[in-house]
């Protein structure tokens, strides 16, 4: 299977594509499901199957006006169905409602009622006609890891794959971000992302610290949906103009917050640092009230009454 790995992989996961290039699948079987037979049976139950992936040949009969589609029995067997219920789920699709039957071998489409342009677009239509398995997913793998069974898949479906009752919950997982959270919630999405970064890093031999992934992921799921690091995601949460104009846009920032008279606080790291100030957290927070004596003033000593004046201003001050 061919997966996205390396710089093109972290750039989709840092800007929170709503599709990765190449969407994939853990399936995890239940203990009593968990061995090679079963695994198997399940794989080739949810692979999505089109009309195209079990006939032999499909032509059309321009003098009768219908479309005649050779199935290939074997194939059939494969994706355990029966001729009987892909010409009952080809009848239920738009267009060819009522229009299909089996005659032996062959599927018959009727075109009784369309014309030869028409005729060839429903027999373009009903090549892809889902049949079986489950909605996007392509491909399918069934490996072994530590005595267990695993079903890869290219192409992704959880709220699907969930319902099925060999399936184990809570260990299956998708590479789709969105996807995840929708179905599983924030919490678990914030974890893919850890997941997905290290799985890049570490195929990298990249060693960096897993904080820096862990600093990253709450930052793109802080507010309960996920959002990428780009304008339009987690910067333009931003309060600070200066932060805001850090990112790209500086321009465009600048002239809509003079427009609508938008004023920056300075409270945070980003906008302190371009104007070259303390940042108010931490030990830039408090101030600092000394008396300066001794080589670094020409000045003499203030008198004990004034020593006890300042002091009592800083307490009043970090009272305060």
């Amino acid at each position: 299977m061919q997966v996205t790995s390396g710089l093109p992989r972290l750039i989709e996961i840092f800007d929170a594509r709503r599709t990765p290039s190449t969407p994939e699948m853990e399936i995890h079987l239940n203990k009593q499901y968990n061995d090679d037979k079963n695994a198997k049976i399940l794989a080739e139950k949810i692979k999505e199957v089109k009309l195209k992936d079990i006939i032999k040949e499909i032509k059309i009969n321009f003098s009768d006006k219908k479309i005649e589609a050779l199935v290939d029995n074997e194939a059939v067997k494969r994706v355990h169905s029966t001729l009987d219920t892909i010409v009952k789920r080809l009848n239920e699709t738009g267009k060819l409602s009522g229009k299909v039957r089996v005659s032996g071998n062959t599927i018959i489409f009727d075109g009784k009622d369309l014309d030869f342009k028409e005729i060839y677009k429903l027999k373009e239509k009903a090549k892809d006609t889902q049949i079986s398995g489950i909605k996007g997913i392509t491909q399918i793998l069934v490996v072994k890891r530590d005595e267990k069974y695993i079903i890869l898949t290219a192409g992704t479906n959880l709220e699907e794959i969930i319902k099925f009752k060999e399936v184990d919950v809570s260990k299956t997982i998708s590479n789709d971000i969105h996807e995840v959270a929708e179905v599983f919630g924030i919490e678990v999405a914030r974890a893919v992302i850890i997941r997905e970064i290290n799985k890049v890093l570490n195929s990298q031999g990249l060693d960096i610290d897993y904080r820096h992934s862990k600093l990253i992921s709450d930052a793109m799921t802080s507010n309960g949906s996920v959002k990428g690091i780009t304008r339009m995601g987690i910067i333009s949460q931003k309060s600070s103009i200066l932060a805001r104009a850090s990112f790209e846009t500086p321009v465009t920032q600048f002239v809509n917050a003079t427009l609508k008279d938008n004023k920056d606080e300075l409270d945070s790291v980003i906008e302190n640092i371009i104007l070259n100030q303390p940042v108010p957290v931490g030990t830039g927070l408090p101030g600092l009230m000394v008396e300066v004596a001794g080589p670094l003033t020409d000045q003499k000593p203030k008198s004990d009454k004034s020593v006890a004046k300042l002091t009592k201003d800083t307490k009043e001050i970090s009272h305060k």
